[in-house]
């Protein structure tokens, strides 16, 4: 996932992105991210489906990542997509843990879910 510097002000000049921690308001419906505020239009988006796993960022900046729970629609702007290898290991993360968000191609994050996929057929195997 990229992060444009100019998602937020003076991004460009530390680069890179943002620190982001898992917020206590977290749920099965999303988990919530802290940190330095990301730009979000100040304008109204078209209502559309949503996934487990996308990033959207409401008004205030602070990204949510859907999980199991979330609705079947949404109007946020949604900036990425969490891999469906690591969706389990984030819903497991506790108030306070990073999160660290990196640029994922559509063949590698296959790759990822199919070893998830052969660990967990291997006996006696748990996953974070």
């Amino acid at each position: 996932m990229r992060w444009p510097p100019e998602t937020s002000p003076g991004r460009a000049a530390r680069g890179g992105p943002p620190r982001l921690r898992v917020s206590a308001s977290s749920s099965r419906t999303g988990v919530r991210l802290e940190g330095e505020p990301l730009a979000a239009p100040d304008r109204s988006l078209v209502t559309e489906g949503v996934v487990a796993g996308a990033v959207q960022v409401p008004a205030g900046g602070l990204p949510i990542v859907l999980l199991v729970e979330h609705p079947s629609t949404g109007g946020y702007p949604k900036i990425a997509s969490v891999i469906s290898a690591d969706l389990s290991a984030l819903a497991q993360l506790r108030p306070g843990d990073e999160v660290r968000f990196a640029p994922v191609s559509f063949e590698e994050a296959r790759r990822l879910l199919l070893e998830r996929e052969a660990r967990l057929n291997r006996p006696g195997v748990f996953l974070p």
